[in-house]
């Protein structure tokens, strides 16, 4: 997630968000404990693997998956997610979640949550929705007997830790209470359904494992829900958010939704397709678990074949093979865009990473030699993308390259990895196109070249409707303005890449905000707590920074990347004598090191900007070298 440090600066003087937490009663609704006949929500935990289509037992019930929380969390801390409508990664908090006492009327240890929740440094409310709840009035409360050993009973708890117990007839058409939750099994689900009076509404969930990040199976019945479940939170048919439950519940009982709850309303639409959502939940199980398989071991692959061929033909094969492993790593994530699409098994989609994107470069430097290679290459890799995103395809969160939904941190757009993968392919890429077709242009229309391909990139991968991410709002147009200011040869005017990057900032927040598009464009700015200023989130934002350099699990890449970039300022001469001559591609490579420099500074995935700047910009040299005449050597 992107740090918004340009439009921190224009926003440093708006007011913080407060501690309370105002909902009023709708007019007309009961406000009293007992509530009025239909007025409820019944809350209904299922035991552990319960598929979906075992749900149409549930009576009028729209189908769909919930995602349990971000990452691997426990059933505990998915509860406490559903109390507080928002969450957050287990790094964020200081502690582990606290063994608490479950009774009524008050839960020992809940005081030690609370504090846990104030050190995430965002804004977490455990206890949210039964606050909001008793300031209106209405007391949720927890059926059944053995309530003290479930972590179900976490999410009627109060801001002060209160606890209700539920009266006789809970759940059930006699029960008086207004939100109640309980356990049952299917049969006994199937037949509360039955009984559900009209205008309630019944929430059907099957209970989390123990620290894992499955997916669960939810129906929801009641009033407007029929088909397949959605939510904007996620932009998916069929797949909403543990955070989305707590809006729903107040939606339904007619209160406001405080600003603190980043969870959706529920919805549902069309007829319910269980084959999709055994697709859907199979693929969002593996898109994590292939990252390694279906990236890293192409590249590994294409490296010792590449090196085993250079030194068997002892450096004749050296250009052609060099040419060729650089437009298939730029042909990679288009090629997991088409697996994505097909859902295969894991040695399918390593196969066809494997060798889809070779055999197409090979193709491509027959029918398209040099620059033109380049630019194809790249240009197809971003087109892709940008067709699927503003076509709506959704295949980009099925891509292993994608923003990994599984994890429960992102479910539509685009994800870092991709923010700076497509930012330096267009910059590159349109250095490549004006070098191969564009000779004859002046520099003032080649350079206007890079800034339309900026404003294009800006558009479809930073919108909300589209892409989604922030952070292309900052390293599109940082790119762009770079490249052009280089190949103007004004290059001291690369500073007006921040200036670009502000407007740009500006008028996707009024864009944003006049469409109605959900993105986490000012969630993401005022992320902290409820007494953070703009300074503040700025820290914590460059501190995230900071720990993606320390990161061990990427440490190793890190320190080859700064290696890298040493290597190539002790050879800098030689890497200037390579592109003499080449403006346009000067120019874009240029664009491409500055625009991932901006990605580093202002996203708290910084170290994963080197890493995609570095491997890219890195072999671009590595096929200029390959396409030029050998006097270009030193």
């Amino acid at each position: 997630m992107a740090l918004k440090i340009s439009v921190a600066v224009v926003m440093l003087a708006t007011a913080c968000l407060g501690d309370a937490t105002p909902a009023v009663a709708t007019q007309g609704h009961p406000t009293g404990e007992s509530g009025t006949q239909g007025s409820r929500v019944s809350v209904l935990v299922l035991p552990r693997g319960v598929r979906p289509e075992a749900l149409s037992a549930v009576e009028g019930a729209a189908v769909g998956l919930m995602n349990p929380g971000l990452g691997e969390v426990s059933p505990a801390q998915t509860w406490l997610d559903v109390s507080q409508g928002a969450r957050v990664f287990d790094g964020r908090y200081d502690t582990p979640l606290n063994t608490m006492s479950i009774m009524s009327p008050f839960v020992r240890g809940w005081g030690n949550t609370v504090e846990r929740a104030s050190s995430a440094q965002a804004d977490i409310r455990p206890g949210l929705l039964a606050t909001v709840l008793r300031r209106n009035g209405l007391v949720p409360a927890v059926a059944g007997s053995g309530y003290e050993s479930r972590p179900s009973t976490l999410a009627v708890v109060s801001r002060d830790g209160r606890l209700t117990l539920a009266g006789k007839g809970c759940p059930g058409p006699r029960c008086h209470s207004p939100l109640t939750i309980s356990t049952a099994g299917l049969t006994e689900a199937a037949a509360l359904s039955r009984e559900r009076e009209r205008g309630e509404l019944l929430i059907v969930i099957e209970s989390p494992p123990a620290e894992s990040g499955d997916q669960l199976t939810i129906a929801v019945a009641g009033p407007g829900f029929h088909g397949m479940l959605d939510s904007d939170s996620t932009r998916t048919r069929g797949y909403v958010l543990s955070t989305d439950l707590a809006p729903t519940i107040l939606r339904h009982l007619g209160l406001g939704i405080p600003d603190a709850m980043t969870g959706l309303p529920i919805e549902s639409a069309g007829e319910v397709d269980f084959a999709a959502l055994a697709e859907l939940e199979g693929r969002y199980r593996q898109v994590g678990k292939r990252k390694g398989t279906a990236m890293l071991f192409p590249l590994l692959a294409w490296s010792l074949l590449a090196g085993g061929l250079v030194l068997g033909g002892r450096g004749r094969l050296a250009r052609p093979v060099v040419s060729t492993l650089c437009l298939a790593v730029i042909l990679l994530p288009a090629t997991l865009l088409l697996t994505a699409s097909l859902s295969p098994s894991t040695a399918v989609e390593a196969a066809i990473a494997g060798l889809l994107p070779v055999l197409a470069s090979v193709l491509l430097l027959r029918l398209a030699p040099g620059w033109r290679a380049l630019a194809v290459a790249c240009a197809l890799t971003v087109a892709v993308y940008a067709v699927d995103l503003v076509a709506g395809l959704a295949l980009t969160p099925k891509a292993v390259i994608g923003p990994n939904p599984g994890l429960g941190a992102r479910f539509y757009g685009i994800g870092n990895e991709l923010e700076s993968t497509l930012m330096v392919l267009t910059s590159v890429g349109t250095g490549a196109a004006v070098q191969a077709w564009g000779r004859a242009l002046s520099p003032s229309r080649a350079a206007l070249c890079f800034l339309l391909a900026g404003l294009a990139g800006t558009v479809v991968f930073a919108s909300g409707r589209f892409g989604a991410d922030v952070g292309a709002a900052i390293i599109f147009p940082v790119a762009a303005v770079a490249a052009a200011a280089v190949l103007f040869g004004r290059p001291r005017l690369i500073w007006l890449g921040a200036v670009a990057a502000l407007f740009s900032l500006i008028l996707l927040a009024l864009l944003d905000t006049l469409t109605g598009s959900e993105t986490h464009f000012v969630r993401s700015l005022f992320e902290g707590g409820p007494s953070d200023s703009a300074f503040d989130v700025i820290a914590h934002r460059l501190g995230a920074t900071v720990d993606s350099f320390t990161r061990l699990s990427r440490l190793p890449v890190t320190l080859l990347s700064l290696a890298l970039i040493l290597f190539a300022w002790f050879e800098r001469a030689w890497i200037a004598r390579l592109l003499q001559g080449l403006d346009p591609l000067r120019a874009g490579m240029t664009g491409a090191v500055i625009g991932s420099l901006a990605g580093t500074l202002t996203n708290d995935s910084g170290a994963l900007f080197i890493h995609v700047g570095v491997l890219y910009t890195g072999l671009v040299i590595a096929f200029i070298w390959a396409s030029r005449p050998v006097r270009t050597e030193p």
